[in-house]
């Protein structure tokens, strides 16, 4: 065992890393079975060798990518519904068990070539859903008139994933791309494939309309702006082309056009009514808007502290059956904060807050140093998208989220041949 554990090592967790890259289209089973595997068989090569290159940095970094479920874990001592609590942190063993994958290893396993085909397995994943998505929807893509929500209900029941989380699956597929072709295929001037892939990228672009989420959008565009080129010159033609898309997708155009349209007239108002007679005049702002309000009233309460990780929802529900007894939208459907930034406020406060920006702020200075520019987008991009949606507290986001965060950390420590700016 011990020898068939040293031989294969190398090359049964680089299959592991290149069966998860396939996450976008695995049942959520098959994902907790691969993941798991992995981490028990890199615990057994650390078992067999791990005492020889475990150092103080290992112990340090582990805790850091594993800060929140550190974080939340402490805030059951004081949270009331320790039941709800553990569901929730148990959701965030990824955070752990990726960055350990990684650690428990001692080789330089993820180089260039390696990096390049995880990430290609999961930009062809996303393709495959979007293609199996254009044609079981095709009816109602091309020919029938359906309202947006109808639409993205349609596509949340063909993919069990939500929408905001396979529009950020898709956004990061487009950056990934982007840096294919500007690290690996222009300098090879291979024209045809660059043809190809930015064919892909409109693609990527079009769903991310079609899905009609802002925010995964608004990221995309933001990161490839900012991240991608080097030089003025790059990030003006970049600007014109981000410039010229954005608007082709947007200006009178339903979907993500009219979500954008309605921000030109935004109206602090909440929602009235019963849901099921009066849904078509309630607006995604103004449900919001309710959201928010309650999450500030309830933050105030308990700042420092938080309820503590088991308590928030409750606590976001109370106030939602007090403040707004003329509606009852907030009882068709539980809304959290959609906000990880608050959600971590309010379960474990203002420190666990800080603590957990502290723990990330490790990361982005090792991007920073390395001037590892696909990381630094890639921590741009999550936590943009943390703005207005609790990225951490669904499974499709935390396997996302851990999954990059280990892949591209250890990826650049792992490097032989050359950078991946």
């Amino acid at each position: 065992m011990k020898q068939f554990i040293l031989k294969y090592n190398n090359s049964v967790f680089y299959f592991f890393l290149l069966a998860i890259a396939l996450f976008p289209i695995l049942p959520m089973g098959v994902e907790s079975v691969l993941m798991f595997s992995g981490f028990l068989f890199s615990l057994l090569y650390f078992i067999v060798e791990g005492k020889n290159f475990w150092t103080k940095e290992k112990t340090i970094q582990l805790i850091l990518f594993s800060s929140l479920f550190l974080i939340f874990t402490f805030s059951l001592l004081y949270t009331n519904d320790v039941k709800t609590g553990i569901k929730f942190i148990t959701r965030l063993l990824p955070t752990i068990l990726f960055p350990a994958i990684f650690l428990f290893n001692e080789k330089k396993i993820i180089n260039t070539d390696r990096f390049s085909k995880i990430t290609s397995v999961y930009c062809g994943a996303i393709l495959l859903v979007l293609i199996y998505l254009n044609i079981v929807l095709f009816q109602e893509l091309y020919i029938s008139s359906v309202k947006f929500w109808d639409f993205r209900q349609f596509i949340e029941i063909k993919t069990k994933v939500h929408g905001t989380y396979l529009a950020m699956w898709v956004g990061f597929a487009i950056v990934l791309l982007l840096y294919k072709i500007k690290n690996e295929i222009l300098s090879a001037k291979k024209y045809s494939t660059i043809f190809l892939m930015l064919f892909v990228i409109v693609y990527f672009f079009y769903w991310q309309y079609v899905i009609g989420s802002r925010m995964p959008f608004l990221a995309t565009i933001i990161v490839c702006f900012f991240c991608l080129f080097k030089n003025l010159k790059q990030m003006v033609l970049a600007a014109i082309l981000l410039v010229f898309l954005s608007a082709l997708l947007v200006l009178k155009m339903d979907r993500i056009g009219e979500r954008f349209g309605k921000l030109k007239n935004y109206d602090f108002t909440f929602p009235e009514g019963k849901y099921e007679d009066n849904y078509p005049n309630i607006s995604n702002e103004q449900i919001r808007n309710g959201i928010y309000f309650c999450s500030y009233q309830t933050l105030k309460q308990e700042p420092f502290l938080g309820y503590g990780v088991g308590d928030v929802d409750a606590k976001l529900q109370s106030c939602y059956d007090n403040t707004f007894t003329n509606t009852d939208t907030y009882k068709v459907t539980n809304y959290n904060s959609h906000n990880e930034y608050l959600n971590i406020i309010l379960s474990a406060g203002i420190l666990g807050l800080i603590l957990f920006l502290l723990s990330n702020f490790y990361f982005i200075r090792k991007a920073v140093s390395r001037k590892s520019g696909i990381y630094i987008s890639f921590i741009s991009f999550v936590f943009l998208n943390f703005c207005f949606e609790n990225i951490l507290s669904r499974h499709d986001g935390v396997v996302f989220f851990s999954f990059f965060n280990s892949l591209l950390f250890f990826q650049y420590n792992n490097l032989n041949e050359k950078s991946t700016n």
